[in-house]
């Protein structure tokens, strides 16, 4: 399947500080790429720069052939690119019927009737937002505000769909709902690519992942063909040289739990290793192992 999406040797930098190095994946017509690792790994920075709110340092972004580095986010965004940011980024004051036009405006597509169209197909989609239309987006639980700011970006039309930790903060139901929907979305041939912290979740919907370490890419492939020792290396800190693919537990991974966990959490795992007779490395990638099933 030709790629509708190409990132190729990315690298994004904030002044002297480089968050994404030389990051690479590709996703087809109706493809879903989860992009997994820890916090500041670089995964939010690569969705920025797919959309044009931040720069590339070097690489290229390409959609479809075409190369998106140097445009503006709205020029993106009229090329069928939608991005759902963390945090949702609704406008709070605004209706939700309101909200939704703004999403028109910005793909160029208010006042059409296609448009118009787009707006009933998101409020098909999510029933909810209906009954609320004529509320203020802010004052909906999260879940809500959540389905609105995923309709918003629907209501362009993309072909590409950027969701930012779309579970971030919700309920394990709508959680779960909300993965449906990106399953449906598949099925309609639109691409998605998603940072999500749900991982067994992503791993289920997605058709392959890239997971980043300090900007880097560390592992990739199907879900099947990724361990949970690349998971593991990857959320708790592994050392890696870049795009060297994961053999195992990393050395020193109980020095660095100490910086990533609280302490009454490595204390925990200190003692499950102890009652095992294995290290805390191991202890990690088993319950990360069974989490995956």
């Amino acid at each position: 399947m030709t790629a509708l999406l190409e990132v190729r040797h990315l690298s994004v930098a904030y002044g002297g500080v480089v968050a994404v190095r030389d990051v690479s994946l590709s996703v087809g017509p109706g493809e879903v790429v989860a992009v997994l690792g820890a916090n500041g790994a670089g995964k939010t920075t690569t969705l920025l720069a797919v959309s044009g709110l931040v720069r590339a340092r070097s690489g290229d972004v390409v959609l479809d052939g075409r190369s998106l580095l140097g445009m503006a986010a709205e020029d993106v965004a009229r090329l069928g690119v939608a991005h759902v940011p963390a945090g949702r980024g609704i406008f709070p004051g605004l209706s939700v019927a309101d909200n939704l036009r703004m999403g028109l405006y910005g793909a160029g597509r208010d006042g059409t009737p296609e448009g118009e169209a787009a707006v009933e197909r998101s409020l098909e989609l999510f029933p909810i937002l209906r009954e609320r239309r004529t509320q203020a987006a802010g004052t909906m639980s999260g879940g809500q505000q959540q389905q609105l700011a995923i309709g918003r970006a629907l209501v362009q039309a993309p072909r590409l769909l950027l969701l930012d930790e779309m579970s971030m903060g919700l309920s394990p139901t709508v959680v779960a709902d909300l993965f449906a929907i990106v399953a449906d979305l598949r099925s309609e041939g639109i691409a998605v690519v998603m940072v999500e912290q749900f991982v067994s979740q992503a791993l289920a919907v997605c058709d392959s992942a890239v997971v980043l370490e300090q900007g880097v890419v560390v592992a990739s492939g199907s879900p099947e063909e990724l361990s949970s020792d690349d998971l593991a290396a990857a959320y708790l800190g592994g050392g890696h040289a870049p795009a060297q693919r994961l053999a195992g537990p990393p050395p020193g991974a109980r020095e660095r739990l100490g910086v990533q966990l609280a302490g009454s959490d490595v204390r925990r795992l200190e003692r499950l290793a102890a009652e095992r007779g294995s290290t805390v490395d191991e202890v990690v990638a088993d319950l990360l192992e069974k989490e995956l099933r």
